[in-house]
């Protein structure tokens, strides 16, 4: 059985997502198993909808199994998010592919260029061009230049910088999954326009948020999900309807305590700490402590971290188990076999979990209280601690 495996985060799952997974499955793949960010995303934001709505669009999409990354990896940096996808996908033992879009679909070049990004050499090259006060990314993409110049525009495209990190992090844990590039149509990534059918989901964000519609955008089962979302005061969600909330919790901290966070070193949590004491807004907070060296999106990601208490030390393993949010007939037959050879408990009653590990307890409570944080800023807070009573979703196939 060829089960190929994709990260994503779905926020909202659009045309664009089911013609990736469309495209995937006519590379002769049996099954799909989506590794999906659940309630908080990377770019340091709430998701537009909770995880079980936008697991069931998933599977409704095309999708067989849809398993939550944790928050720690969800709200990391695009090297920590792909590592932690990896992880988990690797550790279920039965997935063979890894599928991911990128703006070409030369995937030699893909891999040539991870496999230049983990040589040790190049990382010296890197701090080299680092220091002169650049961001990370920027150096990062100076120092290609100069080693591979044929290579120097991979890493000057969104989707392909996380087709870079998905393979780096297959190179390091020597994995025998296969990678397979889809390249992207239409819309590029984050871009504020469409093309035909097919527009990116930060536009489609955009719509939803000023009040326009978007269901031209995306699949008729997922507007449904959408539009059952709304009426039920669960959607859409966005994080300024948090930001007194959030800004009033990281007033509270110390400079240290943005120094326990993920990303933050060289000063940085002085910056943070000075630019939150001084703002009115998260906005505010963010264009005071940007730099050219540390960017808009990763200080979103660093405040939203602290405000959730999310540490560095919660990314020092690989993620300790794989909680099922949907699954159709097919994802039944994969769960069944993953069971059987996965290194991770595969968790399909959050009950179940005290009978697991400290570590997986402890990263599972953590979850916990993002959750409940999250569902605090609907129109209709569902239950706090629903966490460890919501099962997976059946999707029967059609």
């Amino acid at each position: 059985m060829k089960i190929c495996g994709i990260v994503c985060e779905y926020n909202p799952f659009h045309n664009g997502h089911m013609y990736h997974i469309e495209e995937t499955r006519k590379l002769g793949m049996d099954g799909i198993v989506c590794i999906m960010s659940g309630n908080f995303v990377q770019r340091g934001d709430f998701a537009i909808m909770q995880k079980h709505a936008r697991a069931e669009a998933a599977v409704r999409g095309g999708a067989d199994v849809v398993i939550e990354l944790p928050i720690p990896w969800a709200i990391a940096s695009a090297e920590r998010f792909a590592s932690g996808a990896v992880s988990l996908m690797d550790s279920l033992g039965v997935v063979s592919h890894i599928s991911f879009g990128a703006e070409t679909q030369n995937l030699v070049n893909i891999v040539q260029t991870a496999k230049i990004l983990t040589d040790d050499a190049f990382s010296e090259l890197i701090l080299k061009e680092y220091a002169s006060g650049i961001s990370f990314a920027r150096a990062r993409e100076l120092a290609l230049e100069k080693i591979s110049p044929e290579l120097s525009d991979v890493l000057k495209t969104p989707n392909n910088i996380l087709a870079v990190e998905y393979v780096k992090a297959l190179l390091r844990r020597k994995s025998d999954i296969t990678p397979i590039a889809v390249e992207r149509t239409g819309a590029m990534h984050d871009g504020s326009s469409f093309t035909d059918n097919i527009a990116s989901a930060s536009y489609i964000r955009e719509l939803s948020e000023s009040g326009k519609p978007f269901s031209d955008y995306i699949p008729e089962s997922a507007s449904e999900i959408f539009r059952r979302e709304c009426e039920n005061g669960n959607a859409p969600m966005f994080i300024k309807s948090a930001d007194s909330a959030i800004l009033a919790s990281l007033k509270r901290l110390s400079a240290d305590d943005f120094l326990s966070c993920s990303d933050v070193s060289e000063g940085l949590e002085h910056r943070l700490f000075d630019a939150v004491s001084s703002s009115v807004t998260l906005q505010q907070t963010c264009e005071l402590a940007k730099t050219k060296r540390y960017a808009y999106a990763r200080i979103r990601r660093i405040l939203l971290n602290a405000f959730l208490g999310i540490k560095a030390e919660h990314l020092s393993s690989d993620v300790p188990y794989a909680r099922i949010l949907a699954f159709n007939d097919t994802g039944r037959t994969i769960i069944k076999k993953a069971k059987k050879c996965s290194q991770v408990p595969i968790i399909t009653k959050p009950s179940a979990i005290k009978n697991e590990s400290k570590t997986v307890n402890d990263l599972f409570a953590l979850e916990k209280r993002a959750d409940d944080i999250y569902s605090l800023f609907m129109k209709n807070p569902t239950a706090q601690g629903s966490t460890f009573t919501s099962s997976p979703l059946y999707i029967k196939e059609p």
